[in-house]
């Protein structure tokens, strides 16, 4: 577990980071250039990584299973995808995704970054995001680097 304290905004502690598979790790079923290799750098740094998808594609079981220590959790709804969070602690979850069926999970995590990349992201989303980016990479910077954080959530 990371703590990172923030001055005007509190503490946080995180250990698990969840993650949106089409529109935020991938796109157009693909995964985006380097996210496999920033997703094992997290996991180095200490943090338990989980994807949650729809399986919109399919894909889900066989994008997975040669990346060691992540783990892929089909959830079909935001209902899902919400009740996964709040029974891994959502007091100590970063979520990141793009869509409607990430406002749930949202809503419960500690902290949640919103992907505006070339599928998109839903309005609702982004305004329930502590966060906004324009690509995953920036998502998983900003977690990997405690100042970029600080900066931005800093009041």
């Amino acid at each position: 577990m990371k703590t990172i304290a923030v001055p005007g905004y509190g503490s946080l502690e995180v250990e698990n980071v969840v993650l949106d598979l089409n529109g935020t790790v991938t796109e157009s079923g693909d995964f985006i250039a380097g996210v496999l290799e920033d997703l094992q750098a997290l996991r180095a740094g200490g943090f338990k990584i989980y994807i949650l998808s729809g399986d919109t594609r399919g894909n889900l079981g066989q994008a997975f299973e040669h990346a060691p220590g992540i783990e892929a959790v089909v959830a079909k709804t935001a209902q899902e995808k919400k009740t996964f969070v709040e029974s891994i602690g959502p007091d100590h979850t970063v979520c990141v995704g793009n869509g409607n069926i990430d406002v749930e999970m949202f809503k419960v995590a500690k902290l949640s970054i919103c992907t505006v990349q070339a599928e998109g992201a839903t309005t609702r989303a982004m305004l329930q995001a502590d966060i906004v980016v324009t690509h995953i990479k920036h998502a998983i910077g900003v977690l990997l680097d405690p100042d970029k954080l600080i900066a931005t959530l800093r009041a």
